[in-house]
């Protein structure tokens, strides 16, 4: 059962009676309450207007305003009160009629304790479950806003996430509010060599509070999405008539921001901003507007406001040619592990365009991330995937087309002669190896064959990688190894020729001698005189 107790009002001109029906009901039981004995239609209608009882027990004789006419006029004036007739008539004209006004119950005088006590608990049950109905549906009508909403936000910052390859057909979110507009805030590093990425997270939640606590106060529809480090998009929806005060919002935005990053010397912010929008396939269009806003910072400084309607639109097939004509040399340069020939490269590309007030500084940012893709593409080294996402990163953080072009050539040249040097590490590895080996197993038969098992590689070409890396052949690197510690056991042993012979992988003393003549240019056994 509800918590709440249900009123009721008794209405009859004879007010003994009604104080008798109020006698007759089980308040306790049925968690009701008396909430008044009246003798007329006229007073009954006025507290109904003001207290709207849950029930009226009404009488259909009464002077003024009869029950059945009080009933018809509750209903008239969309009172939502139920009702029990209680009559001493049993003419089925007021009973037509009372069920034409849709009471719920009739009930003939004299009235009896438990019909009326019945008729009382089944309004009870009704109010109770219309309570529950109502309350099931006020939470389901909730949760459809909120998930709604929820639906409304992630498909936004899709869009924001997507770019040109957001959806925009057959969407099913309606649109609250007539103009749409997507800000892009930008906070560039002054120093790369000072970045502190514990600091980064503290200022971005700044900058996001400011924005909120701005927009927030005159626009309802706000969508913030931090997109990599220190930058951040925005969109917001609102009518056309405020958008002089939008703009004079996001002045005071970065009014605020610049304010805050007063007490650091490490960022510098620009806020770029799109057109507004009016159609939902176009909001895409106002946030790739406010990136090329910002991009122009390049070209027109650090610190302000860039709207996207400012800026020209040209440049971008220059740049392209400029890219595709160093296309060659760029792989050239990448094959050769050549860091100047890529410098060189750069240097052609990400040079200023003549006409350079008229260029839209979107096209370098584009020309940036195109070679940072076809360099890592080129060298097909998966490791470097992390050094490539923090390239890019870095990239969009120069604000100025020399420093674009010069991180590209520290980066990207040093990226070049990692490569070069683990190529000649790979290729020196296995050499080292043999080396090793036969340190350790000259005493023994070795074959080409063998050390090359050890190594990993074909005899053919473990012969010619040896030969190219030491500038002698291996049989002939193996034979020295072994005078060497020949001519040791010589000078510092009394072992027979033979015997030293054996030791160092010669069991016939004869061809040893030969051996060891031929290498050092006397006999062992002169050698031992002449050195001892």
């Amino acid at each position: 059962m509800s918590e709440k107790k249900r009123s009721v009002l008794i209405v009859d001109d004879e007010f003994r009676i009604g104080i008798l029906i109020k006698k007759l009901i089980r308040w306790s039981e049925l968690d009701m309450e008396c909430q008044d004995v009246l003798d007329n239609g006229e007073s009954a209608l006025r507290v109904m207007k003001d207290s709207r009882p849950d029930i009226v027990i009404t009488d259909v004789r009464m002077p003024k305003i009869n029950g059945l006419d009080l009933i018809k006029m509750a209903r008239d004036s969309k009172i939502q009160t139920h009702f029990i007739v209680v009559s001493g008539y049993k003419e089925f004209e007021y009973a037509h009629r009372a069920l034409a006004y849709g009471v719920e119950d009739y009930i003939l005088k004299p009235v009896n304790e438990k019909e009326l006590n019945d008729a009382l608990q089944k309004i009870r049950r009704k109010l109770d479950d219309k309570e529950k109905q109502d309350t099931m549906q006020e939470e389901l009508q909730k949760t459809v806003v909120e998930s709604s909403k929820i639906i409304k936000r992630d498909f936004l910052k899709n869009i924001i996430d997507q770019g040109d390859e957001a959806p925009v057909n057959d969407v099913p979110i309606s649109m609250e509010g007539e103009v749409y507009r997507g800000i892009d805030i930008k906070l560039d590093y002054v120093d790369f060599n000072r970045i502190d990425h514990k600091q980064d997270k503290l200022t971005v939640d700044r900058v996001r509070s400011i924005v909120e606590s701005v927009l927030k106060a005159e626009l309802e529809e706000i969508l913030i999405c931090e997109k990599d480090y220190l930058h951040i998009y925005c969109l917001f929806n609102y009518d056309f008539v405020r958008s002089r005060m939008v703009r004079e919002l996001i002045s005071d935005i970065l009014l605020r921001i610049k304010e805050y990053l007063m007490g650091f010397d490490q960022y510098e912010v620009t806020i770029g901003i799109g057109s507004e929008r009016t159609e939902f396939g176009e909001i895409r269009f106002s946030i790739l507007e406010a990136y090329r806003a910002v991009c122009n910072r390049m070209r027109l400084g650090t610190g302000r406001l860039i709207y996207f309607d400012t800026i020209p639109g040209a440049g971008e097939a220059e740049i392209r040619e400029r890219f595709e004509e160093c296309r060659d040399s760029l792989h050239a340069s990448i094959d050769s592990c050549s860091r100047e020939n890529l410098s060189a490269c750069i240097s052609e590309i990400f040079a200023e365009v003549p006409a350079g007030e008229g260029i839209d500084m979107t096209v370098y940012y584009m020309a940036a991330e195109k070679l940072i893709d076809l360099f890592f593409s080129a060298l097909n080294q998966e490791e470097l995937s992390n050094q490539k996402k923090d390239l890019q990163s870095k990239c969009q953080h120069c604000c100025k087309l020399a420093r674009l072009a010069k991180l590209l050539k520290q980066s990207l040249g040093d990226c070049v002669e990692m490569i070069r040097m683990t190529a000649e590490t790979k290729s020196t590895k296995p050499i080292r190896q043999a080396k090793q080996y036969v340190e350790e197993h000259y005493r023994e038969k070795i074959l080409l064959e063998d050390i090359a098992a050890v190594v990993d590689l074909n005899p053919v070409y473990f012969s010619a990688l040896f030969k190219k890396e030491t500038d002698m052949n291996f049989s002939t690197y193996l034979i020295n190894v072994r005078m060497e510690r020949a001519k040791k056991m010589l000078t510092s042993t009394n072992e027979t020729i033979a015997a030293v012979g054996d030791a160092v992988g010669y069991s016939d003393q004869k061809y040893f001698s030969q051996l060891f003549k031929k290498v050092v240019g006397v006999k062992p056994a002169i050698y031992r005189r002449l050195h001892s």
